[in-house]
């Protein structure tokens, strides 16, 4: 596995050992519900068993069929196809076809309904419908070629929920050790990518440039076993910096004016938050004190009784990291999961909106509230 650093075994089985005895810390390890939740399971389940059916949740509200796995050239809706054989950079978008409508597949969404299933029921059917995907994916796309490479972002965001169901189905009986190797591949091969082409992200001062940066950061605090783990690492975390200073103003506005895409970018925050508190790499205090500023400029915004926003900026549907039951437009997930992130503390009663703090935090933040309350 040329992607390796010296002295890391590459033959699968080696590899797969060396991985399970080395990997960085993640917000959990193949993590479990206990009966006593503030939120139902069910929907979760509802949404993962139909997956391998050949229904996946587009743009976080409407199912589609696509079958299973999906046409990953395919636009589900119009029927329409992009060249899969071609580099990326020579497939234009400006036809008549609707590249969001290929990306969305590619974005990988179906993978955290499948983990919080797994959670629940700890059906291995979820765990075998989480690589099928991916070996059907990894068949459908080799690197560089076709349309599900062409934006760095839609790179980023794949790793984003790969490596969230990888550090669930790792330790599945699924999980043989050339499915491993495969997939610490892709996640080189995506790393890559977006390295070499990050300047045009970097050049629209945009969500695109901190998920690109996200993705690289992520890829490099979890995977060091790659060679070029280093560079990612410090670029993703140079970059993240200095956009969160550029790009979240000091009363906690964001500069794209977005209520949506200012959720966007407060996933990815929280997450880099989380995770560097977890492997001893803690973040910026400006950093901390945009993102809680964030946080409290949202809070004053929302209707606590319904979660919902005023209808501000633009508004593509998009939620990075659907760890809950609530619907797209309600805020309360990431208001209860930032408030807790920045303050330790909670904003709401209990409810649906508690999901997202137990993946990144684990039961015992969840359950200490509850001790504290009687």
């Amino acid at each position: 596995m040329t992607w390796l650093k010296n002295g890391i075994p590459s033959k699968p089985e080696a590899y797969a050992q060396w991985r399970r005895q080395n990997s960085p810390k993640f917000f959990f390890e193949k993590i479990t519900f206990s009966q006593n939740t503030s939120w139902d399971p069910q929907p979760a389940i509802d949404e993962a068993e139909r997956i391998p059916n050949g229904e996946l949740k587009y743009f976080a509200h409407k199912f589609v069929r696509t079958g299973f796995p999906p046409d990953w050239h395919k636009d589900p809706v119009s029927g329409k196809r992009l060249d899969s054989k071609k580099h990326w950079s020579e497939i234009s978008d400006d036809g008549n076809v609707d590249i969001k409508f290929i990306w969305e597949a590619s974005r990988f969404s179906m993978v955290y309904p499948l983990v919080r299933a797994y959670a629940s029921t700890g059906d291995e059917k979820f765990a075998e419908a989480f690589w099928a995907l991916i070996e059907s994916w990894a068949e459908s796309n080799p690197p560089n070629t076709g349309p599900n490479w062409m934006d760095g972002q839609e790179a980023a965001l794949r790793l984003m929920a790969w490596i969230f169901g990888y550090y669930q189905f790792s330790v599945s009986p699924s999980a043989t050790p050339e499915r491993i190797a495969q997939f610490t591949v892709l996640v080189a091969t995506h790393a890559e990518r977006i390295y070499k082409n990050i300047d045009y992200a970097i050049s629209t001062h945009s969500n695109h440039t901190i998920s690109e940066a996200f993705g690289l950061w992520f890829a490099g605090l979890l995977f060091p076993e790659l060679k070029d783990a280093g560079k990612y690492l410090r670029l993703g975390r140079k970059l993240l910096e200095q956009e969160a200073a550029a790009q979240i103003f000091p009363d906690g506005g964001y500069s794209m004016y977005s209520i949506n895409y200012h959720r966007f970018i407060l996933h990815l925050y929280l997450c880099m938050i989380r995770l560097g508190e977890l492997n001893q790499s803690p973040v910026s205090n400006l950093v901390l004190k945009r993102v809680s500023a964030s946080i409290t400029f949202l809070s004053a915004l929302i209707d606590p009784e319904t979660g919902q926003m005023p209808l501000y900026g633009s508004n593509d549907g998009a939620v990075i990291l659907p760890l809950n039951n609530c619907d797209f437009t309600d805020f309360r997930p990431l208001l209860q999961l930032g408030t807790y992130v920045t303050q330790k503390q909670f904003l709401f009663e209990p409810g649906p909106w508690d999901e997202d703090i137990f993946w990144l935090y684990g039961p015992s933040a969840l359950s200490q509230r509850e001790r504290a309350r009687v």
